[in-house]
């Protein structure tokens, strides 16, 4: 019996080591967010980032080995698992797109313009792009071109269940996500004044929408 409990004991910490390791990675996260947010890229070192998560200054470098890397893995928890993971997975459910269109850019409009994080991330990227394209062609590969499969999935399927026409949006996809991104910008340049009522915007963006795509109804004009 005395062995079985030394087994026990002596397997309990690494489960521990574990837990305490995600958190120590996710606190180091959020401070080199704040870093990044408040200094920019090429500004912030990973000694403040340590200093701000309270961590040997050594630590970031033991997780992320280069700065860059640090900043992809900010970039990736801020914006892809939020919404783009969750979006490809929903496009199988089953109802009208109408529906399904209503519940994606409601999930977008909540992820990413009514989220201060990620807005904070896209000011990051547009000050910071075009010295580091890199970093934008890492957000346009993880997020752009995933965001306009979703939006022509959508379409697509909404034609070929006879709800939607087809149209040159097929090819334009990015139009239907471009109010997301105007609403986002505004609440950066002018929230604190001037912002938006999202929830007004985002029903008149949908509006405009649907009323686009969708196949008039028949006897809708007599």
């Amino acid at each position: 019996m005395r062995g079985e409990a030394t087994t026990g004991v002596r397997g309990s910490p690494a489960p521990r080591r574990r837990l305490d390791r995600a958190k120590r990675e996710a606190e180091i996260l959020d401070a080199a967010f704040y870093e990044f947010a408040a200094k920019g890229y090429a500004a912030t070192r990973l000694e403040d980032v340590a200093r701000r998560a309270g961590v040997a200054k050594g630590l970031p470098h033991f997780y992320f080995e280069r700065k860059e890397d640090l900043f992809r893995a900010v970039l990736r928890r801020l914006i892809v698992p939020t919404w783009i993971d969750l979006v490809e997975a929903s496009l199988t459910a089953e109802g009208s797109t109408r529906d399904l269109m209503r519940a994606t850019l409601a999930m977008v409009y909540e992820r990413l313009a009514a989220n201060k994080k990620a807005r904070e991330m896209m000011r990051l990227l547009i000050a910071e792009g075009p010295r580091f394209p890199e970093l934008t062609e890492l957000y346009h590969s993880e997020v752009g071109e995933r965001a306009v499969s979703i939006w022509r999935r959508l379409v697509t399927r909404g034609i070929s269940r006879g709800e939607f026409r087809a149209g040159p949006i097929l090819n334009n996809p990015h139009v239907i996500y471009g109010p997301v991104l105007m609403a986002a910008i505004w609440q950066m340049l002018f929230g604190r004044r001037h912002g938006l009522d999202l929830d007004s915007w985002f029903e008149s963006h949908l509006d405009l929408v649907l009323n686009g795509l969708e196949r008039p109804k028949r006897g809708g004009r007599g």
